[in-house]
C-alpha cells in the first residue's frame, strides 16, 4: 500500500467510527440520566465561575484557564486514542472526551485557586488538595456511575499530571504577564 491508499483507508474507517459514534449517542446516550449529569457538570461550575471571579484579573485567569483547557484536552485525547481509557456517555457525539471536566470542572476549579492563592506555597498546596480529590474522589465516582472507564490506565497516575497542569499553567501565566509588564514600561 502506498501512502494514499492508508490515507484512504483510514479516512473510510474514520467516517465509520464516527457514524458509530453518532448512533451511539442519539440511541443510546442523548436524555439519558447520566447525559443529564453531563450536562450539568458542564455547566454548573461555569456558573459558579461567573459569581466567583475576581473581575479586575479576568484576562489574567481566563488565559490561565485556557491554558488548563489545552493541556487537560491534550492528554485527554492522547490517552484515549492509545486506549488508556473510555467514556460511556458523551454529552457530544463528536467528541468522545470528557469536555465536561477538560472544559468546565478542571479550569474553573484551577481558576478560583488561581486567584486565590497567589503564594506559591498556598497555591501548591490548594491544587495537591484539587488534585487529591479529582484522582481518590471525582475519579472513581465517575468510574462508579459507569462513565469513565479505565482500561489501561491507574487513575492514581493523575495526582501527579493534575499537580503539573496547576504549577505549569500558574508559571507560564505568571511569565507571560511579567513579560507583558516588562514591555510596557520600555
Amino acid at each position: 500500500m502506498d501512502n494514499r491508499e492508508i490515507a484512504n483507508r483510514v479516512l473510510e474507517l474514520t467516517l465509520e467510527i464516527t457514524r458509530l459514534d453518532i448512533y451511539e449517542w442519539r440511541y443510546l446516550d442523548l436524555f439519558t440520566w447520566q447525559w443529564w449529569l453531563l450536562l450539568t457538570i458542564l455547566i454548573l461550575p461555569w456558573i459558579v465561575f461567573i459569581k466567583m471571579v475576581d473581575k479586575k484579573h479576568l484576562p489574567e485567569t481566563l488565559l490561565f484557564g485556557s491554558w488548563v483547557m489545552i493541556i487537560s484536552e491534550t492528554f485527554d485525547h492522547i490517552g484515549y486514542e492509545l486506549g488508556m481509557w473510555t467514556y460511556l456517555v458523551e454529552i457530544f457525539p463528536l467528541f468522545p472526551r470528557f469536555e465536561e471536566v477538560n472544559f468546565s470542572v478542571l479550569p474553573v476549579t484551577y481558576m478560583l485557586i488561581y486567584q486565590t492563592y497567589k503564594d506559591w506555597k498556598q497555591y501548591l498546596i490548594a491544587i495537591a488538595i484539587a488534585a487529591g480529590t479529582f484522582t481518590w474522589i471525582g475519579e472513581p465516582i465517575l468510574i462508579w456511575l459507569e462513565l469513565y472507564v479505565p482500561l489501561k490506565w491507574v487513575p492514581a497516575y493523575g495526582f501527579p499530571i493534575y499537580v503539573a497542569i496547576g504549577l505549569i499553567t500558574k508559571w507560564g501565566t505568571q511569565k507571560i504577564y511579567s513579560l507583558a509588564k516588562t514591555e510596557v514600561k520600555q
